[in-house]
Formats: structure tokens, C-alpha cells, sequence
């Protein structure tokens, strides 16, 4: 302070230097007053004039000025708010600047008398509330820019509610800065309160245009608030700005992965594999993306080379469980298929299954075990492999019975599938012709029609819808005209899923309605069947399914046995199907399954009254 008034200036000569007790007055506008430890003080005609007067000198600008205080009343706090206003003035427009320059040239006090400094000094105060507060040129008080300083420390340390207090605190008691709107967007950003964080982002935006910084945080807000559209734009200034290029590009990836442009997020993804910290997030996005593309086998091969990268990471983690469901997909697009197995059963009651094409005859009465054969092939008629699938297929069932061998059935599915997958759901439509012989004859032929649609809405909830058409004709000899059984059927049926373990597993709701119009009056009849399904898998080789079938299935006539005027009631059905299959992988292509399943048919004519328990293990091929 001794060293400030030896520089300070009043009419053009140098002030003495004053001791720390020493009161100096005599001077007509005012007095100079010293006290230990509080600094210079100055009463307020002399300060004003000193103020103005030094006011465009850079040697004493920007430091003196603010250690000129006028006495501690209303007058002071009153200079202190307009030394505080001009200087951020003066430092970005020069407005006071000039004023001073026009006071010194005495224009403004001839133009307002004896009130020109006074004038001065209100006009001061209006210009510096006009011009420099709208603009946001205001320093920060010291104490503002230490709350501020201590939040960002508190956010370094992930001390988020201690940050948002200090912030809070700062901007109620200061100026709103764009630096503390975007300390507050980043700090609800860690809270994940996307919402308030994209307001102060934007606010930080506003208050300082070209803020590339909190431009980026908030377009990735946006694409967290499932907002692609109106990131895009402000990615695209990023991008052209060159700022962040790696981090620009892998947002601007995910705001096209969710608009579901997947080709231009693929190529923004591997513009962001240029940046090695971004490199494995960004491949395991552009596997997804390409999945999503049904590029599966693309997909699987960028998913493999991302987790190359670094094996140890959590997103090497994350990409090898996304691999193994790209595993299974790939299955969907593999072109060939086969299978094959032979099983070994006990059969208690032989006889046909109800509710298959080849329909159901009476039961013999008696057990047996019987060897059984299948296989099945598959072939995608569509090349290359993609969502679009056409595919041509073959099935054969054989088995042999030990004793009652007129039961021995032999059956042949052959029929193409047309079918198109989409990201979160499936369209197929098998068409199906099928011949069986039972006891090595001619036993049924039926042709079949079953439109399906698969629908995910979210990974673990899955719908399903689906129609029957179809037409059955036996051809073993009948004695009577009612008990024909070839005619046609329509039906639909409706499921509801609920999968576990990464879609491994599944509980399934579904009900199937079935309309048969027969050319013999025994055989007309609705049927209603509701199902039941779980699958579960108890470790990644083996799994565990569980099943249960009701079935109703009323008919439409009195049943006739084929004796005039002999009286019968009307038959109906009530079917009751379950069974237990566990199944374990041997090796990549082979497995065992164990397995049992009863059925009970409660029938109001006794002919078809029975019980029935299979039990049996298989081993089956998979290709």
C-alpha cells in the first residue's frame, strides 16, 4: 500500500509517503487516511477521481484500482459494484475507456456542469450492467472460482453429490459461468440424470458458443436420451472442426446404430478404431452393428478380433457372451444342416400319437420296446446367407417294435420354408407334404400350410403368432361312411415366451385352436390344446425341459359304431400329455438325451379311453 501512494496521482503531484499512524488531512476534497492492517483507505471525491483518472493507465489498470477502496458505508460497497462492472468492461469493449477519456477532456463536464462526474459516474454503472452482464464477460468473484475449483476436485474423485452441492452453491452465490454449467451437465451425467445434465450442457453451449467440449457431452446425452436425430447435427460440426476425431466418430456410430443406419454406423465405428484407447469399445459396436445388418458372420469375425485386443478387459468379457449368441445365429444363416439320431424306448400301451399328422388309431393294449431312427436335412436355397432364407428340407422317422409290429411307422416330410429375419424378429412359412405308412401300409397323406411370426420385444419377452391349413387323407379301409376321416383343417395358435440365460432357456405359454372338417361324421370336432414349456439349462452342456399338454377336443355328432339304432353319446375328449427330456452335449456335434412322457386320454366313448408311459434315451448327430 506505500508503494501504491508513492504512484498515485492527485493535481499533477506525487503523494508523499504516509506513515501507518499518521492521519493526513487539509485537503479540500477529502482525506487520506491510513490504518495498521487494513490498507489504504480513501474517502469518496478523491477516490472517484483517482478511479477515473487511472483508469485508462495499464501500468496502474487491472491491480491498483481494485486496492483503492472508498470508505466502508453504502458509497463504498456502491464503487466496489462499479470498479467490479468496468473492469470487465473495459477488458472486452473499451466503453469506459472512452468515457474517461471524455471526462479528461472536460466535454462531459461542461455538458452537465457541477453534476458531470456524477453523471459519469451513474452512466458508468448502466453501461457496465447493459454491455457487460448479457454478454457473460464478468470475472468470477475468487470466492466463486474456489467453489468451482473445489467441485471439480470432487468430481475427479467421484464425489458427485459433494460436486453438485459446491456447484449449487457457486451459481447461487456468483455468476453463472459456462464452466459450471458444465461441470453440473457432467455431474448428473455420473448420476445418470440425463435429463438435467442435457439442460446444463446446453446452457454451457449457450452462454459460450464453439464449447466443443460440452458440445460432445451433450450429443452423447442425447443418444443416451434416445435422441439421435438432434445429435447428429451437432456431431457433424464436431466432425468438421476436427475436435476429438476418434471420440466424434464413435458417438456419431452409436447416434446411427440407433437410428437404425447401420451400414454408416459401421463406418463411423471403424473410423473410431483409429484411436487405440477406443479401439475394442469400438469394434464390439461395429460387430453389433454388422449383426444387426444379419452380416453374422462378419459380425462374429470382428467380434473375435475385438477381444483379441485385449482378452483381459471387462468389454472382452461382455463381447465373448455376445459371441456366443452370435454362435447360435450363425446356425440360422449356415447353409447346410443335418441330423441324425437312434434311440432305444419302452412303450406301455402301444399306439400313435394323438394330435400328430399321422393321427391316432386305436390303442393295442399292449407294452413293447422298439427301436427308433430319424434324420433330418436342411439346405438354404438363398445365396449368400442373409436375413432373406429359402429353406429346402427332408425328414424320416422309422421305428421297429419287438412284438406288435402292425404298429411299426414309417414317415416322410419333405417341404421348403421361406422365411426373413430381422433384428428383433422372425417371419417363416413352412409348407409341408407328408406321407406315413403304419404296419407297412399306406396309413395318411397330408399337405400343410403354418405362416409364423416371432416377435422379441425385448430380449427377454418374445410373442408368437401362427395359422394351420391343412388337408389329411387316410387311406386305410373303412366299413362305414361316418367313421371317414380325411378332410381339411384350419387353426391358429398363439405363445408367449420368457427366456433365461442369454435366451439358452425359455418358459412358454401357448394355446393352439384346430377346426376339423372330416368326410365322416364321427371325426368332426373343434380342438383346443393349451401348453405348457420350460426349458432351463443347468450348465452350458446340459439342459433340462419340461412339458405339459391339456387338450379338449369335443365332437361335433353322436358317435356311431356302425350298428343301426344302437345309442351312443357324443365323444369327447380330454387329453392330458407330459414329459420330461434331459439332454447333454458329449462333444460339439453330439448328444444324449434321456427322456419320458405320459399320456391319458379321458374319452366318453371307452374304445379310446387308455394310459400311456414312454420312456427311452437317444443319441443324436447335429451338423
Amino acid at each position: 500500500m506505500q508503494d501504491f501512494c508513492r504512484m498515485a496521482r492527485c493535481r499533477g503531484r506525487l503523494l508523499p509517503p504516509l506513515p501507518a499512524e499518521r492521519l493526513v488531512s487539509g485537503n479540500p476534497r477529502g482525506d487520506y487516511r491510513v490504518w495498521p492492517n487494513k490498507g489504504l483507505k480513501i474517502t469518496f471525491p478523491v477516490w472517484f477521481k483517482l478511479f477515473f483518472k487511472n483508469l485508462s493507465r495499464k501500468s496502474i489498470w487491472g491491480g491498483p484500482v481494485y486496492a483503492i477502496l472508498p470508505p466502508t458505508n453504502w458509497v463504498g460497497m456502491l464503487c466496489r459494484e462499479v470498479a467490479a462492472f468496468a473492469q470487465a468492461v473495459v477488458a472486452n469493449t473499451g466503453v469506459i475507456r472512452g468515457l474517461v477519456q471524455g471526462l479528461r477532456q472536460k466535454h462531459v463536464a461542461r455538458k452537465f456542469g457541477g453534476n458531470g462526474m456524477v453523471a459519469v459516474f451513474f452512466l458508468a454503472v448502466l453501461m457496465s450492467w447493459g454491455v457487460a452482464a448479457p454478454g457473460g464477460a464478468l470475472a468470477v468473484p475468487s470466492a466463486n472460482e474456489g467453489l468451482v475449483a473445489q467441485a471439480r476436485q470432487e468430481l475427479g474423485r467421484q464425489n458427485y453429490e459433494e460436486a453438485l452441492g459446491l456447484l449449487i452453491k457457486a451459481r447461487q452465490e456468483g455468476i453463472k459461468t459456462p464452466e459450471s454449467a458444465f461441470l453440473l451437465g457432467r455431474t448428473y451425467r455420473a448420476m445418470l440424470k440425463y435429463k438435467e445434465a442435457r439442460g446444463y450442457f446446453e446452457e454451457a453451449v449457450r452462454l459460450k458458443p464453439g464449447y466443443r467440449e460440452a458440445q460432445l457431452l451433450l450429443a452423447d446425452t442425447l443418444v443416451g436420451l434416445d435422441q439421435p436425430a438432434q445429435a447428429i447435427p451437432i456431431l457433424q460440426e464436431l466432425e468438421a472442426s476436427g475436435y476429438e476425431p476418434g471420440h466424434t466418430a464413435f458417438i456419431m456410430g452409436l447416434a446411427y446404430f440407433k437410428e437404425k443406419n447401420y451400414s454408416e454406423a459401421v463406418q463411423y465405428f471403424r473410423k473410431a478404431e483409429q484411436e487405440p484407447s477406443l479401439a475394442q469399445n469400438a469394434k464390439v459396436q461395429e460387430a453389433m452393428a454388422l449383426a444387426a445388418e444379419q452380416r453374422v458372420r462378419d459380425a462374429k469375425k470382428t467380434m473375435a478380433e475385438a477381444i483379441g485386443l485385449n482378452p483381459e478387459s471387462a468389454t472382452a468379457g461382455f463381447a465373448q457372451g455376445y459371441a456366443s449368441i452370435l454362435d447360435r445365429q450363425l446356425k440360422d444363416y449356415q447353409r447346410f444342416r443335418f441330423t441324425a439320431y437312434g434311440g432305444f424306448d419302452y412303450d406301455s400301451n402301444v399306439s400313435l400319437q394323438p394330435g400328430t399328422t399321422t393321427g391316432f388309431i386305436r390303442p393295442s393294449g399292449k407294452n413293447d420296446v422298439f427301436w427308433s431312427l430319424a434324420a433330418a436335412a436342411e439346405y438354404n436355397l438363398m445365396k449368400p446367407p442373409g436375413p432373406m432364407a429359402l429353406w429346402a428340407f427332408y425328414g424320416y422317422y422309422q421305428n421297429f417294435h419287438q412284438k406288435v409290429t402292425n404298429f411299426d411307422l414309417w414317415s416322410n416330410t419333405a417341404g421348403v420354408v421361406p422365411s426373413y429375419t430381422w433384428s428383433n424378429s422372425r417371419f417363416w412359412m413352412p409348407c409341408i407334404f407328408n406321407y406315413s405308412d403304419v404296419g407297412y401300409q399306406p396309413y395318411n397323406t397330408s399337405y400343410g400350410l403354418a405362416p409364423t411370426y416371432l416377435y422379441l420385444i425385448t430380449p427377454k419377452i418374445g410373442v408368437e403368432g401362427g395359422m394351420q391349413l391343412a388337408y389329411r387323407n387316410y387311406w386305410f379301409p373303412t366299413f362305414f361312411d361316418a367313421d371317414q376321416r380325411s378332410g381339411g383343417v384350419l387353426g391358429g395358435t398363439v405363445a408367449g415366451y420368457y427366456f433365461v440365460k442369454d435366451q439358452e432357456g425359455y418358459v412358454q405359454v401357448r394355446f393352439t385352436y384346430e377346426r376339423n372338417w372330416t368326410n365322416g361324421s364321427n371325426w368332426d370336432s373343434n380342438l383346443y390344446r393349451f401348453g405348457l414349456a420350460f426349458l432351463y439349462p443347468i450348465t452350458e452342456r446340459t439342459k433340462v425341459k419340461v412339458s405339459a399338454d391339456f387338450i379338449m377336443q369335443p365332437y361335433d355328432n353322436f358317435w356311431f359304431n356302425g350298428v343301426p339304432l344302437s345309442s351312443q353319446p357324443k365323444r369327447n375328449d380330454n387329453i392330458f400329455i407330459g414329459g420330461l427330456d434331459v439332454t447333454h452335449k458329449i462333444s460339439k456335434n453330439f448328444e444324449i438325451n434321456a427322456h419320458c412322457y405320459y399320456i391319458n386320454d379321458g374319452s366318453s366313448i371307452a374304445l379310446y379311453t387308455y394310459d400311456r408311459l414312454i420312456t427311452g434315451v437317444q443319441l443324436a448327430y447335429r451338423y
